[in-house]
């Protein structure tokens, strides 16, 4: 069994509180193959490389769990400097074929977010829950991301019934992880296609669940952890070169309170950003619009605004803003997730 990778305890500050600083990078895959869908896809070959990268730039992977235990207040010990965790959507079979024995190879934790009912009506492109099991008792979590991978809140109307679908959808697919694996079964919930509303994030919220996104950006103290973003590292995004710059950013200290539903029917989604501490954060800021540069306006000494420059199509887009640190050289980072939808 992996030895785990326990957070380091700090033998120079002894029982003082943890730093306000404390935060971590997620990082979540998809496919590790060849031969998938190339947007959720990371070569063997290239996860690899990954994982040496982590390993050759000091970067320490840690236990999910123990982070969240950290950063949630349930922990007196300390984040180590630049930690990362790994996690994967779906529970695809080559992540069993291809990923795991890297994982053990480099002694890495790692959580795998489940769909299910794939996995019980057995389909042949997932795990099978012995593979499941292989992987819980060599140290791996594995946790929740729905019965059935559909999408949460493309549903008109958006009411009560469908409220209460979707938590019976998410608690059915809880019971199911722990009928196969047991009480160890922590109850986080990964949103299928990162997509969700302020409703279902808050009832879901209410029913106990820590709740992971698809948006770019870091974890701490201060996270919504109702909507918890990880950085893509596949596809697009699976190059070494501007991942590492990820790696090495830290969540831009705001209001998560004053950010706006993920959801809306604004073809020009317009996000105020309230920064909660400027003292460390540079006035130059670099805004994209999925993917294309845009202007911040600033309101005043802690808020700016990022408008989409003309009318989005419908479907899902993202807003990410950088700040260089005064204190080093690293970047505070923000993403707001957007779905447009015209015909609600």
């Amino acid at each position: 069994m992996m030895k785990r990778l326990t957070l380091i305890l700090s033998l120079v500050l002894g029982s003082l509180a943890v730093k306000a600083d404390n935060s971590v990078n997620i990082l979540v895959y998809h496919h590790v193959a060849n031969d998938t869908p190339p947007s959720t896809t990371i070569s063997p070959s290239r996860f690899r490389e990954h994982l040496e990268l982590l390993r050759d730039n000091d970067f320490t992977v840690v236990d999910l769990a123990d982070a969240l235990a950290v950063l949630q207040g349930k922990s007196d010990v300390a984040l180590p400097e630049k930690a990362v965790a790994i996690t994967f959507d779906d529970a695809y079979g080559n992540i069993y074929s291809n990923a795991f024995p890297m994982l053990k190879e480099f002694d890495v934790p790692f959580t795998v977010f489940v769909a299910t009912d794939p996995i019980d009506q057995n389909f042949r492109e997932m795990m099978t829950w012995d593979q499941l099991r292989d992987l819980q008792d060599w140290g791996a979590t594995i946790t929740n991301h729905s019965r059935d991978h559909d999408y949460m809140i493309r549903h008109s109307p958006l009411d009560q019934a469908w409220l209460q679908a979707m938590i019976d959808n998410v608690n059915h697919a809880q019971q199911r992880l722990t009928d196969e694996l047991g009480n160890s079964v922590p109850r986080w919930f990964a949103y299928p296609y990162g997509e969700y509303n302020e409703t279902l994030k808050q009832a879901l919220v209410d029913e106990g669940y820590t709740a992971f996104a698809q948006h770019s950006g870091g974890m701490n103290t201060n996270s919504d952890f109702g909507a918890i973003p990880r950085f893509a590292a596949a596809g697009v995004y699976a190059n070494p070169e501007t991942l590492i710059t990820k790696l090495n950013s830290q969540p831009m200290p705001v209001n998560n309170n004053a950010l706006p539903d993920m959801l809306t029917t604004d073809t020009r989604p317009s996000l105020t950003v309230e920064l909660t501490d400027t003292s460390d954060i540079s006035r130059s800021l670099n805004c994209f619009i999925n993917s294309e540069w845009v202007e911040a306006e600033w309101l005043d000494d802690s808020r700016f605004r990022v408008t989409a420059p003309g009318a989005l199509n419908d479907g899902r887009h993202r807003f990410n803003c950088t700040s260089q640190a005064r204190s080093g050289q690293f970047f505070y980072w923000l993403s707001q997730p957007w779905l447009i939808q015209t015909d609600r």
